[in-house]
């Protein structure tokens, strides 16, 4: 069922709404985000789903060019005072499913943007339209959430009586296997990534730990991330990824 895309539009144009309060989960993304980008040797960037332009201006040290956009005016009007003084970022608004993308570029960067868009039809087309605004043999850096994720997460907060997390009102998220065989069609899948170690960390080791206050431990489970600690291989814990997709 297709969530109120209005509903979802007046969550991020409210002045209070946080991207994501997490800042060490926060610090990881744009970790492998930047691998990510260095592995990609491209340079003309598009950044869909700026936010507040925090991420995009540590991304613009390793690019050329960076033309970030946002459909909301409450993020945009935040991204313009972060990105104010580079002069290599472009600011735009763009409403990913009612406007064209008339820049192509070698490289774009979502950051859960995809997931704001009610539907996984509507997620599809905004797909194909940032497949189309990639020039030949460019990379699409794809880091959103999977229902996957977050119903192993709460597997196991369930074994140890921790309460369930929902899923945020005003996302949708993928389900990895419809959203493979879709990227398929488009993208050779470089490389996956997950957040599982931090995850169980935070989300369920740190409770267990200290229940009134889990989250003063959550620099240390960073920092065993970091250092690409492994605890669960392959399984996806916590709803968080981020894929390389070349164009085929």
């Amino acid at each position: 069922m297709e969530k109120n895309l209005k509903d979802i539009k007046g969550h991020w144009e409210n002045k209070e709404t946080v991207s994501l309060r997490d800042l060490n989960l926060q610090l990881l993304e744009r970790r492998v985000i930047i691998d990510f980008i260095k592995k990609s040797g491209k340079s003309i960037l598009k950044d869909i789903g700026c936010g507040d332009g925090s991420d995009t201006m540590h991304f613009s040290k390793y690019v050329d060019k960076v033309y970030a956009y946002d459909y909301s005016s409450a993020m945009i009007n935040k991204a313009s005072d972060n990105l104010d003084t580079i002069n290599t970022v472009c600011l735009s608004k763009l409403d990913i499913i009612n406007d064209e993308i008339d820049q192509i570029s070698d490289l774009v960067i979502t950051k859960r943007m995809l997931i704001n868009l009610g539907s996984f039809e509507n997620q599809k087309i905004a797909i194909k339209k940032i497949y189309n605004s990639i020039e030949s043999n460019g990379y699409f850096i794809m880091l959103e959430t999977s229902i996957d994720g977050l119903k192993n997460l709460n597997r196991y907060r369930g074994k140890f009586s921790l309460d369930i997390i929902p899923e945020p009102y005003h996302n949708t998220l993928f389900e990895l296997d419809k959203l493979k065989n879709f990227l398929e069609k488009y993208f050779i899948i470089e490389h996956t990534e997950y957040f599982s170690t931090y995850f169980f960390l935070t989300r369920v080791y740190n409770f267990l730990l200290e229940g009134e206050n889990p989250y003063k431990y959550d620099i240390f489970a960073r920092n065993i991330a970091e250092y690409d600690v492994s605890l669960f291989g392959s399984e996806i814990i916590g709803p968080q990824f981020c894929m390389l997709l070349k164009k085929k």
